[in-house]
């Protein structure tokens, strides 16, 4: 297992992305290097832009989602992975059903490390105004940061 954390949402170009560049982002802020953020998307076409969006809120938070291509699941990752963060419980249970072998890594992004107290999903932006994808940025940025206090 590597120090790898995983963002999965639905096509990897809105949330899932935004996810995996706060993520890196506030590691590399933190002197974490060790720490990999990737992210995925359980309908995902290969080779997608982030939303544009998603760019703008990440780039206005000096964060550059330019690069980013989105990917289906990878089988080798998922193995992979520290832990497996899904935006909603539906992208967590079919994650489950095709690596069931690995549920205990696999959590919402907002109920993890303590599921108790954290279900609600981070909804999905797309199509929505930038207003929208700013609060997704910023509930995403609150709880990575959370995550990274226990990793």
């Amino acid at each position: 297992m590597s120090n790898r954390v995983v963002f999965i949402c639905t096509a990897n170009i809105c949330r899932s992305p935004m996810a995996e560049g706060i993520f890196n982002h506030n590691a590399g802020l933190a002197g974490r290097g060790d720490l990999i953020g990737t992210s995925m998307g359980i309908q995902a076409m290969e080779g997608q832009p982030a939303s544009l969006f998603s760019q703008q809120v990440c780039n206005e938070n000096g964060i550059d989602l330019s690069g980013h291509q989105s990917r289906p699941l990878i089988g080798e990752e998922i193995r992979e992975a520290e832990l497996i963060l899904c935006m909603e419980k539906g992208h967590a249970d079919f994650v489950k059903t095709f690596f069931p072998w690995h549920r205990d890594r696999i959590f919402l992004v907002g109920a993890w490390p303590n599921k108790e107290n954290r279900k609600s999903p981070v909804e999905d932006p797309v199509g929505a105004p930038v207003e929208v994808f700013r609060q997704v940025f910023e509930r995403l940025n609150d709880h990575i940061l959370r995550i990274l206090r226990h990793l």
